[in-house]
C-alpha cells in the first residue's frame, strides 16, 4: 500500500504547507502499519520537477503521448503516482488559488485521464494554507477537489470533532488574536492535516482487504 503526498509550494525551505503535509503522512504512516499490514508514504515536491505548460495541442485527446513530456519530468511524477493507493496534494493559496508550478502539474495531468483514467478510484485527500485567516483556503480546497474528480477519484474528508477539527488540513499565519505564526504553531491546522492522513490509510486498508 502506497499513500503519495504532492507539495504543491514553489518554496523549498520553510515551506509550511510541505510542514502539514508531512504531518498527514506521518499520521498516514502509522495508521498504515501494524502487526499484519505493511505500507508506505512517498513525498514529492512539485517544485523539484520541471514540468512544461500545457500548450493546448490535445495530442492527450487523440490518444498519443504529450510532446512535452520528452522535455520535462512529468513522466516521472506519473509513474510514481500511478501506482498509489491514495494521494494527498497540499498547496498554499496564491492569491486564492494554487500555484502555478502546481496548476502545471494538475493541467498536464490531463494524458492520465485521456488514457481510461489512470487514476480512477485512488483516495484523494486535500491541505491547504495561506497567509491570511480568510486568504483562499476554501477555494483552493475546492479546486483540489475538483480535480480529484476529473480524474474519477475519491475525496475522503476527516472525521475528527465536528465542531473543532475541519474536513481537510487548513490554516493561517494570521492569528485570531493578531501577529503572525508559522504552521508548527498552528495546533488546528496538525491536526486536522493528521486526522486526514489517519482517515486516508484507514480507507486504503480498508479497500485492500
Amino acid at each position: 500500500m502506497l499513500i503519495v503526498g504532492i507539495c504543491g509550494s514553489p518554496k523549498r525551505k520553510n515551506s509550511s504547507t510541505r510542514f502539514l503535509l508531512q504531518k498527514a503522512l506521518e499520521a498516514a504512516s502509522e495508521a498504515l502499519s501494524d502487526g499484519e499490514t505493511k505500507g508506505e508514504t512517498l513525498l514529492l515536491d512539485i517544485s523539484e520537477y520541471e514540468i512544461r505548460q500545457c500548450t493546448g495541442c490535445d495530442a492527450c485527446v487523440r490518444k498519443t503521448p504529450c510532446p512535452e513530456s520528452d522535455k520535462d519530468d512529468m513522466p516521472k511524477i506519473e509513474e510514481q503516482i500511478k501506482q498509489a493507493d491514495a494521494i494527498i496534494i497540499a498547496a498554499p493559496s496564491y492569491f486564492t488559488s494554487v500555484p502555478g508550478v502546481l496548476k502545471d502539474f494538475m493541467d498536464r495531468s490531463r494524458p492520465m485521464k485521456m488514457l481510461n483514467h489512470e487514476l480512477r478510484d485512488k483516495i484523494f485527500g486535500a491541505i491547504t494554507y495561506a497567509g491570511l485567516r480568510y486568504g483562499g483556503q476554501e477555494p483552493v480546497i475546492e479546486l483540489l477537489h475538483r480535480f480529484a474528480l476529473a480524474h474519477g477519484m475519491i475525496i475522503a474528508g476527516g472525521v475528527g470533532s465536528p465542531v473543532k477539527d475541519g474536513p481537510f488540513g487548513s490554516g493561517a499565519m494570521q492569528k485570531d488574536e493578531g501577529g503572525w505564526r508559522i504552521a508548527k504553531e498552528d495546533e488546528l491546522a496538525i491536526a486536522a492535516s493528521e486526522g486526514l492522513g489517519k482517515r486516508i490509510a484507514k480507507l486504503v486498508k480498508r479497500f485492500n482487504q
